[in-house]
């Protein structure tokens, strides 16, 4: 571990990076940014429907490759930067696609892009989880993570209050192109922050095929009985997430579409994150075994009011500030959730090994989220209230599994 002086100046440029990634994806949200996009765009109803399953899953299911690929470099911090940058590009792409193209075009154009955001997502997310082991002690990564998600959250909030103050019914898509041109630039700006990052060189390995390697990384998951119920868990507890689209799609149908309600959802979320995100981060630290089983059984209990409450006659007014207040509890379970098993799994892993870790873990949940995509489905068989109530009891069990990991910290 570095001494504290560049321990301190790593924290901070940490921190100035980590807020501009997360501003970035905070205002290029596919469940509600880029989804209202593509309906403003009349893009076909199909497209956005994989939004969510591309970003989440295309980042997370090559990880284990990209995680032997990292592992033949001393020095790291180039492929966040790499992966940052590129990330700021397709989003910058996304906004020009906003201003020139429309319907189907833009649709499948808006896709590709996606998926280069998300592949360069899942480079930065096994490549800062290490650098995060490898700068900062275990007592400050929470922390770090904690005041860089709450700052982003503020800003966004305050984007939202300017989508919910906007009395139009529809936002011209100008404005939309704007948010992800800023969204774009603070990647980029990210990507030269951490350029700067002070890193020791790391243990090598550069024998073998990456491919292979990757899949002789799964056996981690029988030699190490803490990881595979950690795994188990977080799978569980990713129903929260899974079930947020849900709650955007009765709050949308409640309230017409207006766009005060895209506004009051952005606050919503973004509160929460701003509110709870530095505590969340220092419970994380001092438990990050007991933050997964508060905030999974808290999303678990928020899902099941929803489902029991979705179903009660409001007007429009009353709906909103209902389904307002349901994604902010939501939000700030999530948030718990998020911080605490990034916490838990950095601290369990070592130098040596955390990359395959985060990349296992990363990788399978990535397979997960793709498998999901049949909620989809279910939901226009059922209704969202039966497939947030399954997610609800999904998030349940994964406290349970959580509750009964050891302390690493």
């Amino acid at each position: 571990m570095p001494d504290e002086v560049t321990i301190s100046k790593n924290f901070r440029k940490q921190v100035i990076a980590y807020i501009g990634s997360k501003t970035g994806d905070h205002l290029s949200k596919p469940g509600l940014i880029l989804t209202w996009l593509l309906a403003a765009l009349g893009a076909p109803t199909a497209l956005v429907g994989l939004l969510v399953p591309i970003r989440e899953a295309g980042s997370l299911v090559p990880q284990m490759v990209i995680s032997q690929w990292l592992r033949r470099y001393e020095i790291r911090r180039g492929f966040w930067v790499v992966g940052s940058a590129l990330q700021g590009v397709a989003i910058l792409g996304m906004g020009f696609v906003a201003l020139f193209l429309t319907g189907a075009m833009a649709g499948w154009c808006i896709i590709g892009l996606l998926v280069l955001f998300s592949l360069s997502r899942g480079i930065c997310s096994i490549t800062g989880k290490d650098l995060l082991g490898k700068t900062i002690p275990k007592t400050k990564r929470g922390r770090l993570t904690g005041i860089a998600s709450s700052i982003s959250g503020w800003v966004a909030v305050a984007v939202g209050i300017f989508f919910a103050l906007n009395p139009a019914s529809e936002l011209p898509v100008e404005l939309f192109a704007t948010l992800l041109f800023v969204a774009g630039a603070l990647w980029i700006f990210a990507a030269s922050v951490m350029s700067t990052l002070i890193e020791e060189p790391s243990e090598t390995t550069k024998e073998g095929n990456p491919f292979l390697d990757a899949l002789a990384s799964l056996k981690l998951l029988r030699e190490d009985p803490v990881f595979l119920k950690f795994c188990i868990a977080r799978a569980l507890l990713a129903s929260t997430v899974l079930s947020m689209p849900f709650y955007v799609v009765l709050a949308h149908r409640a309230t017409d579409g207006k766009a005060a309600s895209l506004g009051l959802l952005m606050i919503a979320g973004s509160l929460a994150t701003a509110l709870s995100g530095a505590t969340w981060g220092k419970l994380s630290d001092r438990s990050s075994r007991k933050t997964l089983g508060i905030a999974g059984l808290s999303a678990g209990l928020i899902g099941c009011l929803t489902a029991g409450v979705s179903g009660i006659e409001l007007d429009r007014i009353a709906s909103l500030w209902l389904y307002g207040g349901l994604f902010f509890l939501i939000g700030l379970a999530h948030t718990g959730i998020r911080l605490g098993r990034k916490t838990y799994l950095v601290d369990h892993a070592t130098n040596d090994n955390r990359a395959r870790l985060v990349a296992v873990s990363n990788t399978l949940m990535g397979l997960v989220l793709l498998a999901s995509g049949s909620f989809g489905l279910l939901a226009g068989a059922v209704g969202e209230q039966v497939v947030i109530l399954v997610f609800a009891i999904l998030g349940i069990l994964g406290s349970v599994m959580a509750f009964g990991l050891p302390e690493v910290e």
